[in-house]
């Protein structure tokens, strides 16, 4: 079979003419601006300087942040996800800005990024942050993946953070507690168990008044139901109908107890809940924009809303 140039000139100039229509579709879409590397690597530096104790205090003041965009979504892997500026100040910077508050990990006090990659307005990277534990004595690392979309302002318009090798943190913190207290596992958790839920109901008892009151005022109720009528929770269920849940969300009480107040009472206030299962959380909808620079892979992203 024959074909003559003015065909194959044809088919050629055809793919090219699709190939530029997809590239225009998305420019027309992609509205965000793109930034150099230098300029990413200054904005992850941003964040994390402003995320370390008690420059982090500063964040949750005011009425607008220097770091999130106002519609910013985020997500962290142990946790759930969380939208809005006001809520992500509370969570990202509320929750690790009191030295003298029963936590898990305390105050973050220094970091060392130790890998970094950015293209287009994208950043990822690897921290080791330094964590002083003060509730259990010790000074941890931990390291935290993240990718950060900013917006044309160089705020984070989007976040997706894991916590790596948190089981092995959550188990190195109750052995901690073993040896300090001379017990066994089943003992330390049992300890930790009761100083959490007294925080906890110490913190109910003072903020969660009138209308936003979870327990009854009998000094028993509270307790009870955090250490007798909900689970412990490991390490991947701080956004579950668990304890751990319920400490997380008790750093932020204080700064709304209109919404936080129902996720430290029973039915969680849509946070500390069993509400979707392994797969619905792997296959989530969540995210507005890919995390794949320049518009690649936005067909088969499954993380994506639309």
């Amino acid at each position: 079979m024959m074909f003559s140039t003015s065909f194959f000139v044809t088919i050629v100039y055809a793919l090219m003419i699709s190939g530029a229509e997809s590239t225009h579709d998305f420019q027309k879409d992609h509205s965000k601006s793109t930034f150099t590397y230098d300029q990413l690597w200054n904005l992850e530096k941003t964040f994390w300087d402003a995320f370390l104790y008690p420059a982090n205090k500063i964040q949750i003041q005011g009425n607008a942040s220097t770091i999130f965009a106002s519609d910013v979504q985020g997500r962290v892997d142990i946790t759930r996800t969380f939208d809005g500026d006001e809520l992500n100040r509370e969570y990202i910077f509320g929750l690790f800005a009191d030295p003298t508050a029963v936590s898990l990990v305390g105050i973050p006090i220094d970091y060392s990024i130790t890998q970094f990659s950015a293209n287009d307005n994208i950043a990822s990277a690897t921290t080791v942050v330094t964590f002083n534990a003060t509730t259990f004595g010790v000074t941890i690392p931990v390291t935290i993946d993240t990718w950060m979309e900013f917006d044309k302002d160089g705020k984070i318009a989007q976040y997706d953070a894991v916590f790596r090798w948190f089981d092995y943190l959550l188990n190195y913190l109750l052995e901690s507690t073993a040896t300090k207290y001379n017990t066994t596992s089943a003992g330390a958790v049992s300890i930790v168990t009761d100083i959490l839920a007294k925080d906890i109901c110490k913190t109910h008892d003072e903020y969660c008044t009138g209308d936003n009151q979870q327990y009854p005022t009998d000094g028993i109720s509270c307790y009870d139901y955090l250490t007798q009528k909900i689970r412990f929770g490991q390490s991947y269920e701080l956004g579950r109908n668990t304890l751990l849940c319920r400490e997380v969300h008790d750093h932020m009480v204080q700064y709304r107890p209109d919404v936080h107040c129902a996720h430290i009472g029973p039915t969680g206030g849509g946070y500390c809940v069993d509400d979707m299962s392994y797969t619905q959380t792997v296959l989530q909808r969540y995210f507005n924009d890919s995390w794949i620079p320049f518009g690649y892979g936005q067909k088969q992203d499954v993380w994506l809303t639309n």
